[in-house]
């Protein structure tokens, strides 16, 4: 074995090593590796709402972060530029981009099917 660390293997219980040596019992040594609990361990400090904060609210915002935050810039820009019909709002733009790409996407995949189902 190599290392500190011996991982399993056959030993004899009275200590003969080699082959040749007399009869004796035969051990035979199952063992799985060291497991390193430290982010178990480190977790568990964590109080249960930032748990919850960092299972479910990250993911969302990240998901909205990729999504809406493309759609809100591109429609900041176009309002600083002057390419907005006259009373609408950032955020009305934001909203129709948002609700357009959500709609192209499932444009796609509603042809994906179809292309799917041809076959």
């Amino acid at each position: 074995m190599r290392g500190n660390y011996r991982g399993g293997g056959i030993e004899r219980l009275d200590g003969a090593v080699s082959r040749g040596e007399g009869g004796g019992d035969i051990r035979i040594i199952v063992s799985a590796p060291p497991v390193d609990d430290t982010r178990e361990r480190a977790l568990s400090y964590v109080p249960w709402p930032i748990k919850l904060v960092m299972k479910l609210v990250l993911p969302v915002g990240v998901l909205l972060g990729i999504v809406v935050l493309p759609n809100y810039l591109d429609c900041r820009h176009q309002h600083d530029v002057g390419m907005f019909f006259h009373g609408m709002t950032v955020a009305a733009c934001t909203r129709q981009s948002v609700y357009g790409q959500i709609g192209a996407t499932q444009k796609r995949f509603e042809e994906i099917a179809r292309a799917i189902a041809v076959h």
